[in-house]
């Protein structure tokens, strides 16, 4: 099993760090209060309020990626370096009061990284800012290993009380000295008989060593783990065995999950990059470099050259650039080891020779060797399949790749493992949210099928968002719903902006949202023989497939057909001030910033825009019109069959229950009030009657369905939420209507207009915060 979060600096959370901390501690001080609101208490909150009320709400300047990689260490350092060991101690307990003969569990989870490495469309991340981004991750870690490890001076105060483990420990130490006389000092600083503190101080010794890259530090991170399982195996051996868990066991799982390099970090770049870049690379060696057979031929050959581009040729800069990319991923190896980077994930994966591609440039930066044992490949190759063509071509794409001697190599120095990225924002984007999930599900399932086929491993990488129109909702449900989710217990997961903040902020929160992860994962790989049965999913299946074309026709009707829906979505939702936002490093859009089309309008803004004016269209927009034709045909049926698909198969009821949250969530009148700001009028009204009708068809069929009386009955405690929410959210909408207009008529230069997107940008970031998402 492998269970691994990543963390994404995707621009999605509208809070400052700062106003984020200020909530923070007013929460944890009335946590620590209780039910005692008295004088005292009130005067205790109230410094904090007032600072919350004194800090402004809204970034002066952009983010830049150095900031985003200081604002991914306050996570890791607040909550997610301490959530791997007191959640392995909760888990070893688990399974020893269930079986105390069970053998330990050893960690299976790990934490990744898209923070300064993740360059699609983002000219800021350079290879010098993965370098940092490396460097920095090593410094946290190293310097949360400390700050534990002179913890445990304090904790084992004691000496060791039985023989055999007190000749154990001497003969530890005593190597250490002969191979670090320098620590030698410290180890006098204790009693004699207090070999663990001495033992502990040489650790913290190497420790500082291995911070500044000196004589007596740590290889790699297995010798730290090996000192740290020595003090847990004596200490288990002692009268009080819970220190062993609660100190170097807690750190222990710390450095195995951890290592040295805190997260992997994972490159990404769009595929038009590398097209290009291997494009003039084989252009300059005099080979077929047009898309296709020959081009696919010519790569394999320069492959298997000891040295293809030994000098390289001059290259226009673009070209340098991306060779850049895959130099800087091998120094980072170089300097902090394999585990520190090694995926290489590409979006917009269209076809094999966009991978083959990818292999070049790895070669020519030395990352793929040959040598006399074949192909050796320091580099992890993830497809990216993001729009529901891809998604349906994927496995053909993938079954080439598999079926191709030379990738075999490649991939069999690897441990024949692959990875394969799910992208759901762009999915849904494109073809909606039905139709989407629906490719999503079919490709998981034929992935899977295909690696059996060909004898590999399989992982899935699922690119989620925090809404639910970004493939988000509640991880338990959504991996219990698709058993092909995590092929031998191995999937990765994003956590994207302002899920970061939700899941990871609080202690507490962050241990039950790993725990919820882990037991989905556990549920989908270790009960798939309680599922049902073969040809009653089948059959499921196809009907499936018919409501997804059905759906998704009539969403693109609207969205790519409709002329002038696209002036509709930049006068009737607040995408021009979206995009005025300082979020995040990365531009809303890829291309050109004067260009405007939704082909390069990135998913995240796209559905934060759709969010703000609580109109949600991603969210459900088509759903309503498949379940009601599918309903419709004569002698089938229908609604019969959807009830039943609703009742026993929990893909399609989770699908069904993700879209009811979103439409318990649109506001079709206050939606209507951001419509009656298109002009034309005709405009306007002709599109949003459009989406009234389908809004309407869509809640009617849905409790048709679910049999429910209204929206998210089933679901009271999210029902008072959004009650108790609105009434506070929808001024902040009022607002932003009247003023949005005027910002978008005032004159360029005006103070005026200044002074209008500070409000308005303020009033973005309330309206995320009571929606509880924003892209």
């Amino acid at each position: 099993m492998r269970i691994v979060p990543v963390l994404t600096a995707h621009p999605t959370e509208a809070k400052r760090r700062s106003v984020f901390n200020h909530v923070l501690r007013i929460g944890r001080a009335l946590d620590s209060i209780g039910d005692d609101l008295g004088p005292a208490a009130e005067r205790a909150l109230d410094p904090w309020i007032e600072a919350l009320w004194l800090t402004d709400e809204i970034r002066e300047r952009p983010l830049t990626p150095a900031v985003e990689i200081e604002g991914e260490r306050v996570f890791l350092e607040r909550t997610i370096y301490d959530l791997a060991g007191t959640f392995w101690e909760k888990l070893r307990e688990e399974c020893a009061r269930f079986n105390p003969r069970l053998p330990e569990p050893r960690p299976f989870i790990a934490f990744g990284s898209w923070v300064g490495t993740d360059r699609d469309g983002n000219p800021s991340v350079t290879p010098e800012t993965s370098l940092a981004a490396a460097e920095s991750l090593r410094e946290s870690i190293l310097g949360y290993y400390r700050a534990a490890t002179r913890r445990l001076l304090g904790l084992l105060a004691f000496p060791c009380r039985r023989p055999e483990l007190d000749r154990r420990l001497r003969k530890s130490l005593a190597g250490d000295l002969r191979r670090f006389p320098a620590a030698r000092p410290l180890t006098e600083i204790d009693q004699p008989s207090e070999l663990y503190r001495q033992k502990i101080r040489v650790i913290l010794w190497r420790l500082e060593q291995t911070e500044k890259r000196a004589r007596g530090a740590y290889s790699e991170a297995k010798e730290f783990v090996a000192d740290l399982r020595l003090l847990e195996e004596t200490l288990a051996r002692q009268p009080g065995p819970r220190v062993a868990l609660i100190g170097p066991g807690r750190l222990c799982v710390a450095a195995e999950v951890f290592g040295f390099h805190a997260a992997r970090l994972d490159f990404r770049q769009h595929a038009s990059v590398t097209r290009v870049a291997a494009r003039e690379l084989l252009k300059s060696a005099g080979l077929p470099a047009e898309p296709g057979e020959a081009r696919i031929r010519a790569i394999r050959r320069l492959l298997t050259r000891p040295r293809p581009f030994a000098p390289l040729p001059k290259l226009r800069a673009a070209t340098r650039r991306a060779l850049a990319e895959f130099d800087s991923l091998k120094m980072i190896q170089d300097r902090y080891g394999e585990r520190a980077a090694s995926p290489y994930i590409l979006s917009m994966t269209a076809s094999a020779s966009d991978l083959w591609d990818v292999l070049l440039l790895a070669r020519a930066a030395n990352l793929i060797s040959c040598g006399t044992g074949g192909l050796h490949t320091r580099l992890d190759l993830v497809p990216l399949f993001e729009t529901v063509d891809d998604l349906e071509a994927g496995t053909g794409i993938l079954d080439g790749l598999l079926s191709d001697p030379l990738y075999r190599q490649l991939l069999g120095s690897r441990g024949n493992f692959q990875e394969v990225m799910l992208g759901y924002s762009d999915s849904v984007k494109d073809s909606g949210y039905l139709a989407a999930n629906v490719a999503l599900f079919r490709a998981q399932k034929n992935l899977a099928k295909l690696a059996e086929r060909h004898g590999v491993r399989l992982g899935l990488f699922h690119g989620k968002g925090g809404t639910i129109d970004r493939g988000g909702g509640q991880s338990y449900q959504s991996l219990q719903a698709q058993p092909y989710a995590a092929p031998g217990g191995r999937i990765r997961i994003t956590e994207q902006g302002e899920v970061i903040s939700l899941k990871y902020a609080d202690p507490v929160i962050a241990e039950r949202n790993l725990e919820q992860l882990v037991t989905s994962v556990l549920d989908a790989h270790l009960l798939q023989a309680e599922r049902l049965s073969e040809a009653r999913i089948s059959e499921w299946e196809a009907y499936a497939a018919e409501l997804a074309q059905s759906s998704r026709e009539h969403y693109r009707a609207l969205v790519y057909e409709t002329p002038e829906f696209v002036s509709y979505f930049r006068q009737a939702t607040p995408i021009d001030l979206i995009e005025q936002l300082r979020l995040g490093s990365r531009p809303s859009r890829r291309g050109r910033p004067s260009e405007f089309n939704l082909a390069a309008l990135r998913a995240i803004p796209w559905v934060f825009a759709w969010t703000q004016s609580r109109q949600l269209v991603p969210a459900w927009y088509g759903l309503g019109w498949a379940l009601e034709q599918f309903a419709a045909r004569p002698n089938r049926r229908g609604l019969d069959r959807l009830r039943e698909m609703y009742r026993a198969w929990p893909f399609f009821a989770g699908l069904l229950d993700n879209a009811e949250i979103s439409l318990a969530k649109t506001d079709l009148y206050i939606a209507s009030r951001y419509a009656a700001c298109v002009r034309p009028k005709q405009l306007g009204e002709a599109i949003f009657r459009r989406i009234e009708e389908e809004f309407r068809r869509s809640v009617r069929w849905v409790l048709e369905v679910n049999g429910s009386p209204h929206l998210v009955a089933r679901q009271p405690v999210l029902a008072e939420s959004i009650r108790l929410r609105n009434p506070y959210v929808d001024p902040l909408n009022f607002l932003q209507i009247r003023f949005l207009d005027e910002w978008r008529r005032s004159p360029p230069s005006a103070a005026r207009r200044r002074k209008l997107l500070h409000l308005l940008q303020i009033t973005v970031g309330g309206i995320a915060f009571g929606m509880k998402s924003t892209g």
